[in-house]
């Protein structure tokens, strides 16, 4: 079985998010509008989420957990402790290759992500 037949087959969300996504769709479910993918997000096992962005070749990271939400953990300068929570509800589909957000509590321009496992 390869990795990606295990990760179709897998159901807990900690171990689905694991791995490098694009956000290739944006807008407010269900009007959602292509987009080329500017970076990518990188769940690590530890909590830790990377975010690379291809102009300018420079990583963020912050910190990360995932239950029935996916929650998004920032950093201010200057700061040790978690400042700011995004917390997002989710669902993967496709055989755990997509990946749709949505903001829980936030008005915002666009509320809904499709993001896409980086090969």
């Amino acid at each position: 079985m390869t990795s990606c037949e295990k990760t179709a087959n897998e159901t807990d969300p900690v171990k689905i998010i694991i791995g490098k996504w694009e956000t290739i769709e944006m807008g407010n479910w269900p009007n959602m509008e292509p987009v080329e993918p500017i970076g990518y997000r990188e769940f690590l096992s530890d909590s830790v989420l990377i975010e690379y962005s291809y102009q300018t070749q420079e990583f963020k990271y912050k910190k990360y957990w995932i239950d029935s939400l996916l929650y998004e953990c920032f950093l201010l300068e200057n700061l040790s402790t978690c400042t700011l929570v995004r917390r997002y509800s989710f669902e993967f589909f496709d055989n755990n290759k997509k990946l749709r957000l949505d903001y829980v509590d936030i008005a915002a321009l666009f509320n809904t992500f499709i993001l896409k496992r980086k090969d």
